[in-house]
């Protein structure tokens, strides 16, 4: 019997995109894109670990370029063009106030430190029983003790929870736990699975 519905926050929850993130800010700051990637690239497990702030990074991005913007004032332009990026699945947010009426719900997301205090402030998490983000806990997807915390946090089993995210290699390790997995394309056909599983009416 299903008792809990997880999902992935970037993607599923919040709509945004990490290239066009990237290319506005090296816009902005006359910068090389393909080497910002690169950098990016270099010191994402650190920065969703929380292993290595938003603003730590921003110090290597002024290094690596040269920039005369301290690294305070740089990752607040990296915040602000995340946040005009990032948009909130209105229509999921909706259905969710449906499903908590039955299901306990969770939240399992790989996460940097500023988009995590700006979900907060949004009070996103507030629709979740359960929220890990990866920049507080020291784990991320698709590491296994990230999904074990999550189980053991709402006191289930594995196969009493269906875990919803948009990347096929986050959704291994949940099924490894007996746990319904449902690949995110869009809401339609979130909400179609669901009732497939019985979760929707």
């Amino acid at each position: 019997m299903i008792k809990a519905i997880l999902f992935d926050l970037g993607g599923v929850v919040v709509f945004n995109d990490l290239n066009a993130q990237l290319k506005d800010f090296s816009e902005e700051l006359n910068i090389d894109i393909e080497i910002l990637r690169e950098l990016e690239i270099e010191n994402h497990i650190k920065i969703i670990l929380g292993k290595k702030s938003v603003k730590e990074f921003c110090s290597s991005i002024k290094s690596r370029f040269s920039l005369g913007q301290d690294s305070l004032t740089l990752s607040l332009i990296w915040n602000r063009i995340y946040n005009t990026h990032a948009k909130l699945n209105f229509e999921l947010l909706e259905k969710l106030k449906e499903l908590k009426k039955d299901y306990k719900l969770g939240l399992i997301t790989n996460i940097e430190d500023l988009p995590a205090q700006t979900h907060q402030r949004q009070r996103l998490y507030q629709n979740f029983k359960v929220s890990l983000l990866s920049c507080r806990i020291g784990v991320a997807k698709p590491d296994i003790k990230i999904y074990a915390r999550a189980i053991s946090s709402l006191g289930l089993k594995g196969s009493e929870c269906i875990f919803i995210d948009n990347k096929k290699s986050n959704l291994v390790p949940a099924k490894e736990f007996g746990m319904k997995t449902i690949l995110y394309k869009d809401n339609e056909q979130l909400f179609k699975d669901l009732k497939k599983l019985k979760c929707l009416k």
